[in-house]
């Protein structure tokens, strides 16, 4: 990828169609994922609701040349796309519903029998919490609220919070992103699969290319129609049940190749998927299949001896052996720490322009200063540790969760960029990170208490906005004309974003009941009651480090260090250690077959 052809990237127009886009992903997928209970369109790291918009645009473009008025150029387009990449953060299970059902779940559900009451309640903190009676609660709950208005008075203050721990998590990461960019596009030249979807699209990447020379490609007509058919059968299914054929397609199968083992989802038409597989490096495509069959196979070996690591410290999440979790983990942590290292010369040149202004030091070509990024990154970072203390966490338990966190959030990213990966989910939470190596006869019921309201950005461990900001920082370095402005507007868009989910969910909920709303996790209901209830037995039976687990991050570390000193060092080794670190991840299942098509096919 180049530098995208000439043009204002950041104009009024640009930033309010890209307002406009963020609101009308923050609504439709709320709405279908909430009260239709249909499709997911947030859940990958380029949207899929997001990518249905920008085709919109592409398609409408040419008809702004005649109606008189200039086409949207494509640094335009690109400031719309990185708006809507963060933006897209924001619904359903980015923030909103998990922040929501979280925060809303303590009174609701509390009986004498779970005794939340007991443990919980006298830890939470009126400015985190909406307070209210239990016929305040059943109103949000059961939706008898219909043609009401909403009582903004128990929500504001705490959203208001919620909303600048949000604001600062985003600044922090945007530092960091900001710092690392240079390292990652220009040194080390990783290929950022996902962001040349976009540039290939608006046309920015090189002349002749672009959505109207795509057009007069008859093979992109043919792809576009089988995927549209098979799309049409299966709207067709869903609005009439009795239609011959649809989601029960004869080639959809759960595979499962040993006996307990994970089941691998066998659709080789799963296109949008297939798509992005085809632009990762074909290393990437064939480890990611391999090592997730390597996976399947270990996972059944533990499950047939009846090896387990014992549910004490287990995770919510987890749907897969501890140990395969807490492997994965470390292979996510060996990335980080290794990717540090090998960025140590230009963290340097950072820390130099930041301290000493060093001038030899050239910054200009980022969203950010490196002395505003390293500056404002580590105040950001302070707000977000006195943020965590006061909401009753403990200072070890807060180190730890943010140490965690970043090693998550900075791991997603880097997998995203360098292998492609469309969709990710980390191996372990940050909390449950937390509580196995404090244990639980060591944390404080306050700490725990407030690590169960930091499952409000859990994210389905996805990176929360880190892989996005990556991206961003790719855009930036593309356009020619008034980059630190794109900054601005990303932050813009996060804000509005953040507005209109919470809005719009908040409205659905009291209309039609939160309970009765769908979600995948189920937002308000099981998902918070789980992880709620798996806490609690955690703390009436407590336990202290645990080693064991601690041993698996120590071995998924280490072979992650083989695979990557292999690659270092022989030419002719063609296993890419993101395949390792990528096999412990859940929804993978989702991502072998396609990869394996791909890999098949390029």
């Amino acid at each position: 990828m180049g530098q995208v052809r000439a043009g204002d990237g950041v104009t009024v127009r640009a930033v309010i169609l890209g307002l406009l886009v963020v609101c009308a992903i923050a609504v439709w997928a709320t709405y279908v994922e909430l009260h239709a209970r249909s499709s997911r369109l947030t859940m990958g790291h380029f949207p899929l609701a997001l990518f249905a918009l920008l085709l919109v645009l592409l398609t409408a473009n040419p008809l702004l040349g005649r109606l008189g008025v200039q086409r949207l150029a494509p640094t335009e387009l690109i400031v719309i796309v990185s708006m809507g990449l963060v933006g897209a953060v924001m619904p359903v299970d980015g923030i909103v519903g998990y922040l929501l059902g979280i925060i809303s779940s303590f009174t609701y559900f509390a009986t004498p029998e779970n005794q939340w009451a007991e443990y919980f309640h006298p830890h939470l903190q009126d400015w985190l919490v909406p307070r209210g009676n239990e016929p305040v609660w059943r109103q949000f709950f059961e939706g008898s609220l219909t043609g009401q208005a909403i009582p903004w008075s128990m929500w504001a203050i705490p959203l208001l919070w919620w909303a600048a721990f949000v604001g600062a998590l985003l600044w922090v990461s945007a530092c960091v992103m900001v710092i690392l960019r240079k390292q990652w596009v220009e040194n080390e030249r990783l290929v950022y699969p996902l962001a040349s979807v976009a540039t290939e699209m608006v046309g920015g990447a090189r002349v002749g290319m672009g959505f109207r020379s795509l057009g007069r490609n008859r093979l992109f007509w043919i792809g576009f129609g089988v995927g549209l058919l098979l799309l049409v059968v299966e709207i067709l299914s869903w609005v009439y049940p009795r239609f011959p054929i649809g989601s029960s397609f004869p080639w959809i199968r759960l595979l499962q190749l040993f006996k307990h083992s994970r089941r691998v989802v066998v659709n080789p038409f799963h296109f949008f998927t297939m798509g992005f597989a085809y632009l990762a490096p074909v290393d990437v495509q064939f480890s990611v299949w391999f090592f997730y069959l390597l996976n399947v196979a270990e996972s059944a070996i533990f499950v047939r001896v009846g090896y387990t690591l014992g549910a004490a410290g287990g995770d919510a999440f987890s749907t897969k052996p501890p140990a395969i979790g807490w492997q994965g983990f470390g292979a996510v942590i060996f990335i980080v720490l290794w990717s540090s290292w090998t960025a140590r010369a230009h963290l340097r040149n950072v820390f130099r322009k930041a301290f000493r202004n060093d001038p030899t030091v050239d910054d200009s070509r980022e969203l950010l200063s490196y002395r505003t990024a390293v500056w404002g990154g580590m105040l950001g970072l302070l707000f977000i540790v006195l943020w965590l203390h006061r909401s009753g966490m403990e200072m070890p338990v807060v180190a730890l969760y943010l140490i965690g966190s970043f090693f998550l959030y900075i791991g997603m990213a880097r997998i995203v960029v360098e292998g492609g990966v469309p969709y990710t989910w980390g191996p372990v939470s940050p909390q449950v990170f937390v509580v196995n190596i404090l244990g639980t006869n060591t944390i404080s019921g306050a700490s725990i208490t407030s690590l169960l309201l930091s499952y409000s950005f859990i994210n389905y461990l996805r990176g929360l906005f880190m892989p996005a900001l990556a991206h961003v920082v790719r855009f930036g370095d593309m356009l020619e004309q008034k980059r630190k402005h794109l900054a601005a507007a990303v932050g813009l868009a996060a804000g509005v974003g953040l507005v209109a989910s919470l809005v719009y969910t908040l409205g659905l909920a009291y209309d039609h009941g939160a309970y009765n709303t769908y979600g995948f996790p189920p937002f308000f209901g099981g998902n918070p009651k789980a992880i709620f209830s798996n806490t609690l037995s955690k703390v009436r039976n407590p336990f202290g480090t645990d080693w064991d687990r601690l041993m698996f991050l120590g071995i998924g570390a280490a072979i992650m260090a083989v695979l990557t000193l292999l690659r270092s060092r022989l030419l002719w080794w063609r296993l890419h250690p993101i395949g390792f670190a990528t096999s412990s991840m859940i929804n993978t299942n989702f991502l072998a077959v396609p990869f394996l098509i791909a890999w098949a096919v390029k």
